[in-house]
C-alpha cells in the first residue's frame, strides 16, 4: 500500500540527487509551462515530455485518473522539481513513479489508489492488517492512458523466453501419467508395427500454427501503409501546409507516438527540422506500405529518415551522426570520398524519440 512520500529513485547513494528537470535540461529539454499551452498543443507536448523521461530511464503509471492538462501540470509543478538520483546510462536503472502519490484531486493519494487502483488482492492485504477499514467505493478511471505510457527497454537476453503480451506457453503433459495403463499397450503396438517398416521414417512434427501465422505476416502483400491504419482508426493526419508553426511539433509528437503504438519507429531524424521531418512522414514514411506489428516486445517497423545508404545519405550521416573515429575510419577506408565537415544538427530530438523494444 502506498505511502505520501513519492519514491522516485530505487537505492543509489552513491549517484548525487538531482532534479529530472536538470538532467532534461542537460540534454537540451525544456518543457514548457502548462499555461503557455493550449487545448491544441497539450496532448502531444504531453507525450514528448513522457518520451523524453522515458529516454532517462523515467517510467509512470497511476495516471488514468487524471486528464491531459491535470497529469502534465502534476509533472510539471511537483515531480520535475523532485529530487532524485543521476544514475548514469550504463548503471541501466528504471525508476518507477505513481503519479497518484503527487497529486490532490480533494483525496490523499492513498484514496486515489484505493478508489481507482487497487484490486481484490490489495483489497484483501489491506483488510489482513486493517480488519474495519471502510474502502472507497470502486470507480473505474475515467481515462485510458497507462496502457499506452513509455515501457522500459527488455534486456536483450529476455528475448528468447516468454514475455508479457506472449500467449500462455503450452503446458507439457507429464509422460508418466497413465492412470489406465495405456502407454505399454501403446509401445507394443508401436514395436508390432516397426517390425514390418525397418526403414521408418521419424515422426513429423505439424508446423506451430503460431509461425504460420507470423510467417505470413511478414509477406509484402499483408503489408499496409501507416497512413491507412490511422485512418480506419480515426486518427487525424493533417497535411503540412495546414499545420501552423505552434502546433507542428505537438502534432508530430502526436503522430510518433501514435506511430510507435502501432510499431513504427524512426531512425536519424535529428538532420531534420520538425516541418521537414513531419513533410517526410506525410510524403512517404506513411504512404509505403509496412508491416506494423503494433506494441510488440520482439518486432518493430524502423523508418530510417537518412534513406537506403547511398552516397548523398552516406555524406548526411558523415556530417551529423558520425563520431570522430566513424568519421576517421571513413576517411582511412575511402580516401578519395570527400569528408564533409561536422555540422550541429537541426533538431535534438533522436535520444528522446520512441524507441523499439530492443
Amino acid at each position: 500500500m502506498p505511502d505520501d512520500r513519492p519514491a522516485t529513485a530505487a537505492p543509489g547513494g552513491e549517484y548525487p540527487l538531482r532534479s529530472p528537470r536538470e538532467i532534461l535540461a542537460r540534454h537540451g529539454y525544456i518543457p514548457l509551462a502548462p499555461g503557455e499551452l493550449d487545448a491544441r498543443q497539450l496532448p502531444g507536448r504531453l507525450w514528448e515530455l513522457l518520451y523524453a523521461a522515458a529516454a532517462q530511464r523515467f517510467f509512470f503509471w497511476g495516471t488514468d485518473h487524471l486528464d491531459d492538462r491535470s497529469l502534465y501540470a502534476v509533472l510539471w509543478e511537483k515531480w520535475l522539481d523532485q529530487p532524485t538520483a543521476d544514475f548514469p546510462p550504463e548503471a541501466e536503472i528504471n525508476t518507477h513513479t505513481m503519479v497518484a502519490e503527487y497529486d490532490a484531486c480533494g483525496m490523499t493519494s492513498e484514496e486515489i489508489w484505493l478508489r481507482y487502483y487497487a484490486g481484490q488482492s490489495d483489497q484483501e492485504l489491506w483488510r489482513s492488517t486493517q480488519p474495519g477499514f471502510v474502502f472507497p467505493l470502486h470507480e473505474d478511471p475515467p481515462f485510458n492512458r497507462d496502457r499506452f505510457l513509455p515501457m522500459p527497454p527488455i534486456p536483450l537476453d529476455a528475448q528468447a523466453g516468454w514475455l508479457p503480451g506472449d500467449d500462455a506457453p503450452p503446458e507439457t503433459p507429464d509422460p508418466d501419467h497413465d492412470p489406465l495403463g495405456l502407454n505399454a499397450v501403446d509401445r507394443e503396438i508401436a514395436a508390432a508395427k516397426n517390425e514390418f517398416r525397418p526403414e521408418a521414417n521419424p515422426p513429423f512434427d505439424p508446423p506451430n500454427p503460431g509461425i504460420e501465422t507470423r510467417q505470413l505476416a511478414l509477406e509484402p502483400e499483408m503489408w499496409t501503409p501507416p497512413a491507412q491504419q490511422l485512418v480506419e482508426q480515426n486518427i487525424p493526419l493533417l497535411p503540412p501546409p495546414e499545420i501552423t508553426d505552434e502546433a507542428l511539433a505537438p502534432i508530430l509528437w502526436e503522430l510518433l507516438h501514435n506511430l510507435a503504438l502501432r510499431g513504427f519507429y524512426v531512425l536519424h531524424t535529428d538532420h531534420l527540422g520538425d516541418r521537414e521531418l513531419y513533410a517526410g512522414l506525410w510524403e512517404r514514411g506513411l504512404r509505403d506500405p509496412a508491416f506494423l506489428p503494433g506494441r510488440n516486445p520482439r518486432a518493430g517497423w524502423f523508418h530510417d529518415l537518412l534513406g537506403s545508404g547511398g552516397e548523398p545519405e552516406v555524406q548526411l550521416w558523415l556530417r551529423y551522426y558520425a563520431s570522430d573515429a566513424e568519421r576517421a575510419r571513413h576517411l582511412q577506408d575511402w580516401p578519395q570520398d570527400p569528408l564533409p565537415p561536422r555540422e550541429k544538427p537541426a533538431g535534438n530530438r533522436d535520444w528522446r524519440v520512441p524507441k523499439g523494444p530492443f
